[in-house]
């Protein structure tokens, strides 16, 4: 069974997008039903979370400064600056989206239940070797 890039990619977006939601929602439903000891009144979730949402607000306020200066760029004939300032760019918001991609799916689940760092790390290990070796497996094959 081979598994594509796109489809590793687009399986840890949506596990990222079902953790977030899940956490959304407990938030949401805590505050509608005027609940004293809500989870956000914990540090741990409060300061991962707060560090997720500003990360997220950040990722939002770098697209669409990336947006504007690409449309209000003039391209220069025989220039390669507008190239390599556009790929600088973009090379920033793919950072910003796996970083918190990372954080959505390793840091809050691992604050949520009190994970050691040292396990992390050894998680984060891992999980970088298999992405290695699974774009190294694509370029091979190339599929």
């Amino acid at each position: 069974m081979v598994t594509s890039f796109r489809e590793v990619f687009i399986n840890f977006a949506l596990i990222g997008v079902l953790v977030f939601a899940t956490i959304s929602f407990i938030v949401i439903f805590q505050q509608d039903n005027n609940v004293t000891d809500t989870i956000l009144s914990d540090s741990r979730i409060n300061t991962s979370f707060n560090s997720l949402t500003t990360q997220l607000i950040n990722l939002e306020e770098n697209t669409t400064t990336q947006k504007d200066s690409f449309e209000s760029d003039v391209p220069e004939t025989g220039a390669i600056s507008l190239i390599i300032f556009a790929i600088v760019g973009v090379g920033q918001v793919f950072t910003s989206l796996i970083v918190g991609t990372y954080n959505i799916i390793i840091v809050l689940p691992a604050t949520i239940l009190g994970v050691s760092p040292v396990v992390i790390g050894v998680l984060t290990a891992i999980l970088s070797v298999t992405l290695v070796l699974l774009v190294w497996r694509v370029y091979r094959v190339g599929s």
